[in-house]
């Protein structure tokens, strides 16, 4: 039995990571696509972008791990039975319920680390992520760039013909600020970046400022303007796991995370008697419904999930339970009965 389990899970493991690597290096694309968005408005280093891409990890993690599992095991079954594998180990003795229990480990630490990404890291991922967004939007210089329209500071729309990057001075200026009741132009000769008490604002030299209402334009010339970026920044607090999820008894919306976070890290359970029931066949007698059942079980489990998390916390783990006796009882009538 020992040379079958090693050869169980070098079968195994060789089909989840051809699974599982794609989907992660796909996913990382995706998210560094997502993060490099926030350049246009903030300036951020390779080191700060790295740091964004380890705070979504956990939660990449986390949707890619069960359903990955899942499908590697049905696939893992349909080739042992494809090869005539299966067949054989159940003429030694092994039976499909004995390949059920080799599995069940593997399960109770992928479920264990599942609770612990969705519970535990997941939520502190959240807050450090919204923390440091908060602190790029409040402290960093606009990543304003010369010869470039419509970069916003604030309300305004601003174009610069040059910048000196040592010195941060940007030269040759011109904002503009649309209104319902008049348009405004602010024309500098010279500007720099200023941060007053966590407040980001742009000083203007030399220049003049336009009012347009109507038939009516006004113009002041002057020396020295500030303008300060407006935009409300709501404060950001720090919850510790224990705050975070305490939240769930008076929060609909934070009770329906904790409801399908757990639902998640059990969809590995909940599923494994349904990868058994349609991933060993008889070839010759049976057509293969894996991948169908790896949709299938997979968009009704995710999907009803989602549903009744709003409403039931008790339907939703009903449910889980359900799912999970459906399983038992087609591999019960699929396969355990036949080999």
């Amino acid at each position: 039995m020992h040379k079958t389990s090693d050869y169980l899970l070098r079968s195994f493991s060789g089909i989840f990571f051809s699974i599982f690597l794609p989907i992660i290096v796909i996913g990382s694309l995706i998210l560094f696509v997502r993060i490099a968005k926030l350049t246009e408005v903030t300036q951020m280093s390779a080191g700060e972008m790295l740091l964004m891409y380890g705070y979504s990890l956990p939660t990449i993690l986390f949707y890619t791990l069960p359903v990955t599992f899942f499908a590697a095991l049905v696939l893992t079954l349909n080739k042992l039975s494809n090869d005539f594998e299966s067949v054989v180990l159940f003429s030694f003795g092994i039976s499909p319920a004995k390949l059920v229990n080799f599995f069940y480990p593997l399960v109770i630490l992928l479920v264990a680390l599942l609770m612990l990404l969705s519970l535990g890291l997941i939520p502190i991922t959240k807050q450090l992520t919204k923390s440091f967004i908060a602190y790029k939007s409040m402290h960093a210089v606009l990543n304003i760039e010369a010869s470039q329209f419509g970069q916003k500071f604030g309300e305004w729309l601003v174009f610069l013909e040059s910048k000196d990057k040592e010195s941060n001075t940007l030269h040759n200026i011109v904002l503009y600020n649309s209104k319902p009741s008049q348009e405004q132009i602010l024309i500098a000769d010279m500007g720099r970046f200023i941060n007053e008490n966590g407040v980001l604002g742009l000083m203007l030299s030399n220049g003049r400022a336009y009012s347009i209402q109507k038939d009516k334009v006004n113009q002041i010339d002057y020396k020295v303007m500030k303008i300060y970026d407006t935009t409300q920044y709501k404060p950001f607090t720090y919850q510790n796991l224990k705050e975070y999820w305490s939240l769930a008894l008076k929060d609909k919306k934070r009770l329906k995370d904790m409801v399908i976070f757990i639902a998640i890290s059990l969809f590995p359970i909940a599923t494994l008697y349904i990868a058994f029931a349609y991933g060993i066949l008889h070839p010759r007698y049976q057509k293969n419904y894996g991948y169908i059942a790896i949709l299938v079980a997979t968009a009704l489990y995710y999907g009803i999930v989602s549903a009744i998390a709003k409403t039931s916390a008790f339907a939703s783990a009903l449910f889980v339970v359900l799912f999970m006796a459906v399983g038992v009882v087609l591999f019960y009538k699929r396969v355990q009965r036949r080999f």
